[in-house]
């Protein structure tokens, strides 16, 4: 009987405790300037006390709190709830190379009284370079010719976006590009071809989300990149980088870079062409704000 006497009273006593612990917690409705409630009950739900909520309403928060808490968090919103700042984010992309080309072929044709040898593959339309004809007076003649190429990659472009400090930001632009396309078929009746046209879109932009503490900028940045290769119409180039960069205000930052070389042949039994050269490609971006 002693023992259930003693767990009654402190059942009530803890009662009691609780009774009073939720008499000073406080309901209040905070009022928001600039940010949105969303956006700030993800930053004070974390300091809320025990028992106490925080929820938001038409850009208000209505807390629940302790007078201590309420006012801790009063404070916290003075320094954050401010007018987000204007952002000009710009990202450039630059293509620089060359390209060095070098062609040899031998045609002619020479004829005893059993055999004819003749060969047209350096006789073609394309003229440039230099050729050097040998002939007999029976009409037999050898040509050689060579032609070498050297082509510059320049291809820059930039993309600039506004959005505010914290807020993600997207721009994109290009084109749709049409691709024929082969297909056969095996069929019961035969083989049957199918031709046909899509389009590929080949756009260049970037994704970029900018934090700011004071003049420092943290950027979340994924710039893509794509167009027509110059001298292969159905093969495109694609460059994309996902990356988080640090860095000042009003300052360029490189966020990427590439080098390549490149070195491919093609022979015959009377010609060949060599291509060979490098490409750079870089990456920057620049935060500035906007007064």
């Amino acid at each position: 009987m002693k023992g259930h006497i003693n767990r009654v009273c402190f059942c009530l006593i803890l009662f009691g405790a609780a009774s009073v612990y939720a008499a000073q917690l406080q309901l209040v409705v905070i009022p928001l300037k600039h940010r949105s409630a969303d956006e700030l009950i993800a930053i004070i739900k974390p300091l809320v006390v025990k028992g106490g909520t925080v929820t938001g309403m038409n850009n208000q928060l209505i807390l629940k709190s302790t007078a201590a808490n309420i006012n801790e968090i009063k404070r916290l919103l003075q320094s954050i709830d401010k007018a987000p700042r204007r952002l000009m984010i710009t990202v450039k992309q630059d293509i620089d190379g060359n390209i060095n080309q070098r062609e040899h072929s031998v045609s002619g044709r020479y004829s005893t009284s059993d055999v004819t040898i003749a060969n047209s593959s350096g006789r073609t339309k394309n003229k440039r370079g230099i050729t050097i004809t040998t002939q007999d007076d029976a009409g037999n003649h050898i040509s050689y010719r060579s032609h070498s190429t050297r082509s510059n990659i320049e291809d820059k472009n930039s993309f600039r976006v506004q959005t505010l400090e914290g807020q993600p930001a997207f721009i994109e632009t290009g084109q749709s590009v049409p691709v024929a396309k082969h297909q056969t078929f095996v069929t019961h009746a035969g083989v049957v071809s199918h031709d046909t046209i899509e389009y590929r879109d080949v756009t260049s932009g970037f994704y970029v989300l900018p934090r700011l503490n004071g003049n420092n900028v943290t950027l979340t940045v994924s710039p893509q990149l794509s167009r027509i290769h110059p001298h292969q119409g159905a093969v495109f180039d694609i460059q994309n980088i996902e990356t988080t960069v640090r860095g000042q205000l009003g300052e360029w930052i490189q966020i990427g870079a590439v080098e390549q070389d490149f070195d491919d042949s093609n022979k015959g039994i009377l010609h060949s062409t060599r291509r060979h050269g490098q490409e750079q490609r870089s990456v920057f971006v620049k935060v500035e704000e906007i007064q």
